[in-house]
């Protein structure tokens, strides 16, 4: 199917009312070691694998009422929008009809499927039949999530106890934290559970720079502690993780003796994904049914100005390997942006606000914060895509959904030239990984549009 064909079928506002359903299903995206080394993404180069710790998932739950949507979650670092195309086109040769949006969790355990993390600076990291192997078995798990669709209900819950700040570590003034912890559970009729949805916003990099063992991180043993618990498969989404939200530097507690955690360990990473688990788990637990019975995929496509000249370097020298062109006078990325809706008695219930990248906890929140040294301090501010955008009782932003173009920084925060915000010696980091300061004003835009668009 032609690209823009496909994303004529996914602009089209959908909305069809029906029987709730819903299935769920996982495939291992593991890589082998033997063949191929594979290159561990998300801090420096020449990170090279030596063994695999846990196995790396495509999970996905699929919902249905009238429309079919499917959520994936992907252990890996990132996605670019033209590998999901190809699974989407995998799925479609058999439901047609149905929508679906792939997120990663961003663990920075897990190969290098973008290529900026290769054996030394300037090569590709990227192992092509590793990245088919990602694309087919996550299409392969989302089609086995809509053979299994079954008569369901759902529940949803949201905690945000102070406990959940101990996992942070906010590198960047201002210091704003999206912590709250959602939780879907999906259950037949009689109460069985189909699958659990965990949203949580934190960098899965617990492991620090030196771990050489493939692993999902925090999120494996979250979604461990949830399976544990009766909640059959578990799907981890990522939120607003931006600026940056890491465990890295955190005084985080041994979830079971209550000393610190040791640093850069399986511990460590232990004890911020099972207590997160608990936290979600126990909310859900007096949770009520909702009453679903429609579903709305809404997505539209925009041209970001690339002024990050790295990016443009890499992507002329083919770190990418064709991935993520980023052509025009003036250069130009185009990326997704979504929404997703579920209603109940013509309502929205849960929405979901679909980010292309690692968006600052402040445009989620509504909370920036101007300072006079920022490169563009009169800028408008974006409005908060939680409290001013979507109107669901439940709100979740989810990031690194369908692309991955770096951090997107509220623009009266962008600061290249000195003298650098908020009392800094020296750059900050966000904007080293960015494609540049318009990414939030038009991305929040086009968030804006679609939470306008008449459900029909």
């Amino acid at each position: 199917m032609h690209l823009n064909h496909l994303l004529a079928l996914l602009l089209t506002p959908l909305c069809a009312f029906g029987a709730f359903k819903a299935g769920a299903a996982k495939r291992t995206v593991t890589p082998g070691l033997k063949s191929a080394p594979a290159y561990i993404a998300g801090f420096g180069n020449g990170r090279a694998a030596t063994g695999v710790h846990d196995d790396l998932w495509a999970r996905c739950v699929a919902l249905e009422a009238g429309n079919q949507v499917v959520l994936c979650g992907v252990d890996s670092i990132g996605l670019f929008f033209d590998d999901v195309v190809k699974i989407r086109q995998l799925v479609k040769t058999r439901y047609p009809a149905a929508q679906v949006v792939v997120a990663v969790t961003h663990s920075h355990e897990t190969p290098d499927t973008m290529g900026l993390w290769g054996s030394q600076s300037g090569v590709s990291g990227i192992n092509e039949e590793y990245n088919a192997l990602v694309v087919r078995n996550t299409a392969d798990a989302a089609i086995d999530a809509l053979h299994s669709l079954q008569p369901a209900r759902i529940r949803a819950a949201q905690a945000d106890p102070p406990s959940l700040k101990q996992f942070y570590d906010d590198s960047r003034p201002p210091f704003v934290i999206d912590s709250a912890i959602t939780a879907i559970a999906l259950e037949t009729p009689k109460g069985a559970r189909i699958a659990t949805l965990i949203h949580w916003t934190n960098h899965p990099e617990s492991l620090g720079s030196k771990n050489t063992l493939i692993t999902s991180d925090y999120v494996h043993f979250l979604r461990d502690e949830v399976e544990r618990s009766g909640g059959a498969t578990c799907v981890f989404l990522n939120g607003a993780i931006g600026g940056m939200m890491s465990p890295l530097g955190a005084a985080v507690k041994d979830f079971e003796t209550g000393q610190p955690a040791p640093k850069d360990t399986f511990r460590f990473a232990e004890s911020v994904g099972r207590p997160a688990a608990r936290i979600a788990l126990a909310a859900l637990r007096s949770a009520k049914p909702i009453n679903a019975d429609a579903l709305l995929y809404r997505e539209t496509e925009v041209a970001i100005p690339v002024a990050n000249k790295n990016y443009l370097m890499a992507s002329a020298a083919g770190i990418f390997k064709g991935r993520k062109p980023m052509g025009g006078d003036p250069p130009v990325t185009r990326t997704p942006v979504g929404l997703f809706t579920i209603s109940a008695n013509g309502k929205p219930a849960v929405q979901a606000a679909m980010i292309p990248g690692e968006l600052f906890p402040e445009l989620s929140l509504g909370q920036i914060s101007r300072d006079p040294n920022a490169d563009f301090p009169d800028a408008p501010l974006e409005p908060g895509i939680k409290p001013d955008i979507l109107t669901a009782p439940i709100r979740i932003v989810v990031g690194l959904a369908n692309d991955e173009i770096g951090y997107i920084i509220p623009k009266a925060q962008w600061d290249r030239q000195p003298p650098y915000t908020f009392g800094a010696a020296k750059q900050w980091y966000g904007e080293v990984n960015s494609v540049g300061p318009e990414a939030a004003p038009i991305i929040i835009q086009a968030i804006g549009a679609l939470a306008r668009e008449p459900r029909r």
